[in-house]
């Protein structure tokens, strides 16, 4: 053993341990990242298809570092998701109605946005857990009969819900 090594303390070995640890965590993060984004694919995030129009009950949009804006005037609204990893995705459903009392949106936002426009005859049930990011409700509802669950996740991101 050297002079330096003897000179050490505890608390220096202590600190490489949690720089490793935490190096590896993150690691660990990207990988995982990747791995869902590769399995899942990007399916709507092509310049073609950058503002859609629809009146699908159900659609899912996903977003790997661009944009999409989605409008939607379904008569019989039912379900959608929405993804971004470092992109953004508009989703607009103030044209649209729902097929019953209750629609669903999942939503996975990692490091990008989610935007939700919604009719102001609609009730938000919010269901989204945030971890380093942000989710904001500014929408009123006019006490309607009729209930939007959204439910996922928001990893250093945002989602932003308004009428």
């Amino acid at each position: 053993m050297t002079s330096d090594d003897n000179n050490k303390s505890p608390q220096t070995h202590q600190r490489r341990t949690n720089d490793a640890s935490m190096a590896t965590t993150v690691l660990i993060l990207i990988i995982a990242t990747v791995v869902f984004f590769v399995v899942n694919g990007p399916q709507s995030s092509n310049a073609s298809n950058r503002e859609i129009s629809t009146k699908e009950s159900t659609f899912s949009s996903t977003a790997v570092l661009g944009g999409i804006e989605r409008r939607n005037s379904s008569s019989a609204f039912r379900r959608a998701e929405a993804s971004a990893f470092m992109g953004g995705v508009n989703l607009d459903f103030r044209d649209a109605t729902m097929e019953d009392d209750e629609a669903r949106i999942e939503v996975s936002a990692i490091m990008g946005g989610i935007e939700i426009r919604i009719p102001r005859t609609w009730t938000v049930i919010n269901h989204v857990t945030p971890v380093m990011g942000g989710v904001q409700d500014h929408t009123r509802s006019a006490d309607g009969n009729k209930r939007l669950v959204i439910e996922g996740t928001v990893f250093m991101g945002g989602l932003d819900i308004e009428n």
